[in-house]
């Protein structure tokens, strides 16, 4: 296990370039693999993939390069602190104020994706990225360890894992160099077998232990506790999933607001008139003036990656606009697709509003429409 670190930064520098050709923006398949992974074994995305992850082990590998003196964070302090950053989960799920919005959008991680995508996001966003990767220097993966919320969510998925770093208490010497080598600050040396959800399988614990095998990697050893933990997570999800059949079943819909796909507007046109009704609002010719009938395809970019949508002109007269993919956080895309959508229909116009709070989702919207409408006139 001692070379697993050359391989770990191999395939770390590999996954940076997948990022550069947009392989884990639009390939969904990779992210439900990453899930599963996760799910199985623990947080591989934070610890092999993340190019910001990457970027920070780097800042970290320079600090000490230039023999800068590494810093831990106190034991008192760290015991609470490790808790912000599922504080900040929750938050970006539950609530929806602007602020948290605002805040989110400064996320370094999403925005060094976008740059790396070639989209630049603005220089504050850049100076904050700069910032960690500059404190990056001083301590171990500052951001993971306390403001990301995907890593958090890897994390909380990671709490069911069958492997794991186990620890053999028989031939440990109590070196603690394990502790220290940990960039997530997590005791592994007071671990018979890491259950943080913390740990980024980065295995540095391991390359760091003067003694063969006394942390390895393997399926753990489950107690009666541990039983019972993940017997209650099988049924919770099992629930859930029963839930949801039962009310697609019965109302079409998912339970909780979630929606299906289906589209959201129900339009009809008036004869070959440049007019036509739209939920119950006449609307007349705009930007779609000179473009036949028919359905077009255009693309934006959004917080995360690209949103393609397709458009429907009839009479010359936008009636229909449907998001066909996107990658965005939910809490993003539902605030500006039903709003952008319905103002550009209304006004015939890609020239509209932004929503607040959701400002690159709508931008990303709204710029795939007027591509669209640019596609259609070629």
């Amino acid at each position: 296990m001692k070379s697993i670190q050359k391989v770990r930064l191999i395939v770390q520098l590999i996954c940076v370039v997948l990022t550069l050709i947009g392989f884990f923006m639009n390939f969904r398949v990779t992210m439900i693999i990453i899930m599963v992974t996760t799910l199985i074994g623990g947080a591989y995305y934070c610890g092999w993939v993340c190019p910001f992850g990457t970027l920070q082990d780097i800042a970290s590998k320079i600090g000490k390069m230039l023999k800068i003196k590494k810093y831990k964070m106190p034991k008192i302090i760290q015991r609470y602190l490790k808790y912000s950053r599922y504080v900040l989960l929750v938050a970006y799920l539950v609530f929806s104020f602007d602020i948290i919005y605002a805040i989110f959008s400064y996320d370094p991680r999403v925005n060094l994706i976008k740059y790396l995508g070639g989209s630049f996001s603005g220089i504050v966003p850049l100076i904050i990225l700069i910032s960690f990767l500059v404190i990056g220097m001083f301590f171990e993966r500052p951001f993971c360890n306390y403001l990301c919320i995907e890593g958090a969510k890897y994390g909380v998925i990671s709490s069911l894992r069958v492997f794991t770093i186990k620890r053999d208490e028989a031939s440990c010497v109590g070196c603690t160099k394990c502790d220290k080598a940990c960039p997530m600050n997590i005791e592994v040396s007071k671990m018979e077998q890491v259950q943080s959800l913390q740990c980024i399988n980065c295995f540095e614990c391991v390359s760091a232990c003067p003694i063969k095998d006394t942390l390895s990697y393997e399926k753990i050893s489950f107690t009666h506790k541990m039983k019972r933990k993940y017997t209650a997570a099988i049924c919770i999800i099992a629930s859930i999933a029963v839930v949801s059949f039962i009310s697609i079943g019965i109302t079409g819909k998912l339970p909780l607001g979630m929606k299906l796909g289906e589209d959201r507007l129900t339009n009809t046109t008036t004869g070959t008139s440049s007019e036509t009704t739209i939920d119950g609002k006449l609307v007349s010719v705009g930007e779609a003036a000179g473009i036949d009938d028919g359905v077009y395809e255009g693309t934006g970019m959004g917080f995360r990656g690209e949103i393609k949508v397709e458009v429907t002109v009839t009479n010359e007269i936008i009636i229909k606009i449907k998001v066909i993919e996107n990658i965005d956080d939910k809490k993003f895309y539902n605030r500006a697709e039903p709003v952008v959508t319905k103002d550009i229909i209304e006004s015939q116009s890609s020239d509209v509003d932004t929503v607040s709070g959701a400002t690159y989702s709508s931008i990303g919207i709204i710029d795939a429409v007027a591509d669209a409408l640019e596609n259609a006139r070629k």
